[in-house]
């Protein structure tokens, strides 16, 4: 077999060995061949030649090389876990946008402006009444533009078809006009059966998992649910939702109860599922839904309560139900809330910055 024939022949069959033979290897095993003009050598010898690893591309003849230190991989943005946004500061939720400062954009930033907000809450659907958020967020989204307050868009599933009412939750994180900003966050508010909703794990499971494969990877899901009162905490499935959720939003109602007590209840039980618990206090009088309680004569000391357990359990972020039915008092608490919340707010965006 002729030189260069054989040489081709030697190449073919290192294409399914390792890169990993050394070039001082290489040098003697082709030098080697050099006193074999026409002789012919068994593939069984370039076989035992070369270690049995991955392919080599190509033999080189060179002088040994000192051998390069490892390359230290460090994590990048491809490889790091996708960070997403979550509230700092103080909220407010949304339910009826035609009675929230007329429906106009402007004025309801310019009053979440006063108050503190860092971010607000706006419905965008519900299983009775569909997608309606294309009016709200075509109004909103772009008086928020340059103000640095979040809009979160919530949904009121019921859960008889979960999947079409996660679609529809989505549909609003997709939103998009030219040079308006988008929705940061979602928060399906998912109730009991109390309220026509049928939440069970099964549900509960269909619905996060569509939500989650149907939302923009950047967005974040909080997951607003009943406070753990003694009757719920083992009949509602806190654990299968926080499996999906990035944060748990209890909602911290207190009617007869003690605004301080609901809401270190819910601190403490919920962060046992390892998710950031940001609480929803009561800013409306409960008798507008239970009418046989007493009136609550100094509705802005339990607001300051409400904030003031949530701050020492660690939230991060509160808010208040709702902006319809919030009077004056809790207004004003809400608005000092957002004080005591600004230097953890600034340290965010700080962060954001960078």
């Amino acid at each position: 077999m002729p030189l260069h024939a054989w040489i081709t022949s030697v190449d073919a069959a290192a294409s399914r060995f390792s890169r990993g033979v050394s070039l001082a290897s290489a040098a003697t095993l082709l030098a080697g061949l050099g006193a074999v003009s026409q002789a012919a050598v068994p593939v069984a010898m370039t076989m035992a030649a070369v270690p049995p690893t991955a392919a080599v591309a190509e033999l080189v003849v060179r002088a040994p090389a000192r051998p390069h230190p490892v390359a230290v991989i460090r994590p990048t943005a491809a490889t790091r876990p996708l960070a997403r946004w979550l509230p700092t500061g103080t909220g407010m939720w949304v339910h009826d946008w035609s009675k929230t400062e007329g429906g106009r954009g402007r004025a309801v930033v310019h009053r979440a402006k006063l108050a503190g907000l860092t971010h607000v809450f706006v419905q965008t659907g519900s299983s009775k009444k569909g997608w309606i958020g294309g009016r709200v967020l075509g109004q909103l989204m772009p008086a928020t533009e340059g103000t640095g307050i979040k809009v979160i868009a919530w949904d009121f599933p019921k859960l008889d078809h979960p999947e079409a009412d996660a679609r529809r939750l989505a549909r609003a994180a997709w939103w998009h006009k030219p040079g308006v900003p988008m929705v940061a966050a979602v928060a399906p508010d998912i109730e009991t059966a109390s309220e026509g909703t049928h939440a069970t794990k099964s549900s509960i499971e269909r619905y996060y998992r569509t939500l989650r494969r149907s939302l923009p990877a950047r967005v974040a899901i909080l997951a607003t649910v009943p406070w753990p009162s003694e009757r719920r905490l083992h009949r509602y499935p806190y654990v299968r939702t926080a499996r999906h959720a990035d944060a748990l939003v209890p909602m911290a109602y207190w009617y007869n109860r003690s605004p301080s007590r609901v809401t270190r209840t819910s601190m403490r039980v919920l962060r046992r599922y390892g998710k950031p618990v940001i609480p929803v206090g009561q800013g409306y009088d409960g008798r507008l839904d239970a009418p046989y309680l007493a009136p609550d004569r100094h509705p802005g000391r339990s607001v300051d309560a409400f904030v003031t357990a949530a701050r020492m359990s660690g939230a991060r972020s509160v808010s208040l139900w709702s902006w319809q039915t919030t009077g004056a008092q809790q207004w004003s608490a809400l608005k000092r809330a957002s004080k005591r919340y600004a230097p953890a707010v600034r340290r965010m965006r700080a962060a954001e910055a960078s």
